[in-house]
């Protein structure tokens, strides 16, 4: 489920990304029967769960290498890594394509 959606969280603001990583961590928490002093990265290596921000990262990265090799030529051109037009950024937006650098 998380990698039908990860495309649209992936630009979500940090407010939201923050709320529903808490809720990925309270259901491993209660999973495990951990105590407060386990700390939420521990609990997803453990499971071998990873954080919504790597999986953003690694789904997008992913889809944007599939697109480059697709065989339409108008999916080939959603694989650019800048905007069209290249539009002046407001209140900090965060867009999917950031990911590719990093």
């Amino acid at each position: 489920m998380w990698f039908y959606d990860i495309q649209l969280w992936g630009s979500a603001k940090p407010s939201n990304i923050r709320t529903i990583q808490a809720f990925q961590s309270t259901c491993l928490r209660l999973l495990s029967g951990a105590t407060g002093f386990i700390s939420n990265e521990s609990l997803h290596k453990d499971f071998c769960i990873p954080t919504l921000n790597i999986l953003d990262m690694i789904t997008y990265k992913k889809t944007h290498k599939t697109y480059s090799t697709h065989s339409n030529p108008i999916i080939t051109q959603l694989s650019c890594k800048q905007i069209p037009g290249n539009p002046p950024r407001s209140l900090k937006r965060n867009y999917c394509r950031d990911l590719l650098s990093l």
